[in-house]
């Protein structure tokens, strides 16, 4: 058994050194968030927190979304025409800021986050139930990845219901400005947990 512990460790560690490098751009929309936060509860004053927490959400998430508009345009031009993806791509990067504005509450603006995972999640349980692999096949389009793209596409499934649920443990658990350092850290964290995940998948499959 202290062997097979000993391997497992083993077999983790040489997993962590190949986790690729994170591109440190990713983390300015939760750097301005941080950066931000702090200096509208005060400008705003005592009794202004909620009012504080969206508009310094709402600017890190308008980052975020502008940051991968290009790679969202690429993926759309493979679906559709250019005036459908010009229509589909203001549609999902201006609605849910626009929703989150007019609404204006704190919480909405953390069960963002679920929706996401949900939403997503959702994509792969219905192509694992339908025994399609087309979700994994985007975001994993290379041919050496094809014999992995159905235990992705379940192991997807898993990681999204994992991350909607520490979304919702954190919400509950944690004040709201301790939640937004937590979405300001979230994609080393799911950068760290999906690279462990794929070379997971991809070393078992190869010791077959």
């Amino acid at each position: 058994m202290l062997r097979q512990t000993f391997e497992s460790l083993l077999f983790f560690v040489a997993l962590v050194r190949e986790i690729p490098p994170f591109p440190l751009r990713v983390l300015l929309p939760g750097a301005v968030v941080l950066i931000i936060y702090p200096f509208l509860s005060v400008a705003l004053g005592s009794g202004e927190e909620g009012a504080a927490f969206v508009t310094a959400f709402l600017m890190g998430l308008a980052l975020r979304v502008a940051l991968r508009f290009s790679g969202m345009l690429r993926m759309l031009l493979h679906r559709f025409a250019r005036r459908e993806t010009a229509a589909t791509a203001v549609l999902v990067a201006m609605g849910p800021l626009l929703l989150l504005a007019t609404v204006g509450d704190p919480l909405w603006c953390q069960r963002s986050q679920s929706a996401y995972y949900i939403i997503l999640g959702s994509m792969f349980v219905s192509d694992m139930l339908a025994n399609r692999t087309d979700m994994a096949a985007r975001f994993w389009p290379w041919p050496a990845m094809r014999r992995v793209l159905p235990t992705l596409t379940r192991a997807m499934v898993l990681y999204n219901l994992g991350f909607l649920v520490l979304n919702e443990a954190v919400i509950y658990t944690a004040r709201p400005s301790v939640w937004l350092i937590y979405w300001a850290v979230l994609p080393i964290l799911s950068h760290v947990v999906l690279s462990l995940l794929i070379l997971t998948v991809v070393s078992l499959d190869d010791s077959d």
